[in-house]
């Protein structure tokens, strides 16, 4: 990158990472990725957060917020209509809803990105030609093929878009 920092990072909540980028990348904006907090939740918040309902609102309060202020406004009739103001959890994602909730993260450009699912299905898609039985030297050969296919794969994709936008 030429000695530049990223203007901005998604990953997931790791303490480690969360402080190695603020060290290595002072002035990169870190974001949380959305799609693991809130898969966190019904492990977390256990039967309410398979009502109906709540979900509902749940889902409105973190996607549909406008505001700063409309989050906030919508977060506290939650947790208030739910009891669940002492959530431990909760208030810890609350804590740092300037990372991850939609409403406090359009200031960066993120091209539309909100979670770190692309890394998700590389790691998916590498797992698919190794595995940790693998030896070094055939691991090597497969990580190779799967390079090779990945490159393959992009430059058809690449040469369909190329055709049909003549």
């Amino acid at each position: 990158m030429q000695g530049k920092s990223p203007k901005a990072i998604i990953t997931d909540q790791d303490p480690a990472m969360t402080k190695a980028i603020s060290i290595v990348f002072p002035n990169t904006f870190h974001q949380y990725c959305i799609w693991h907090i809130m898969q966190k939740v019904p492990e977390k918040l256990g039967a309410i957060a398979h009502r109906d309902e709540f979900i509902r609102s749940f889902n409105d309060c973190v996607w549909n917020s406008q505001t700063s202020e409309d989050f906030e406004d919508s977060w506290e009739k939650l947790m208030i209509e739910n009891g669940l103001e002492d959530n431990v959890w909760l208030n810890s994602i609350y804590a740092v809803r300037h990372k991850w909730i939609p409403a406090y993260v359009r200031h960066v450009f993120f091209t539309g990105m909100s979670s770190s699912q692309h890394s998700e299905s590389m790691n998916a898609f590498f797992r698919s030609y190794i595995s940790k039985r693998n030896s070094f030297i055939d691991f090597i050969v497969r990580f190779d093929r799967a390079l090779a296919r990945q490159r393959h794969n992009e430059l058809a994709a690449d040469h369909e878009t190329i055709c049909h936008v003549k």
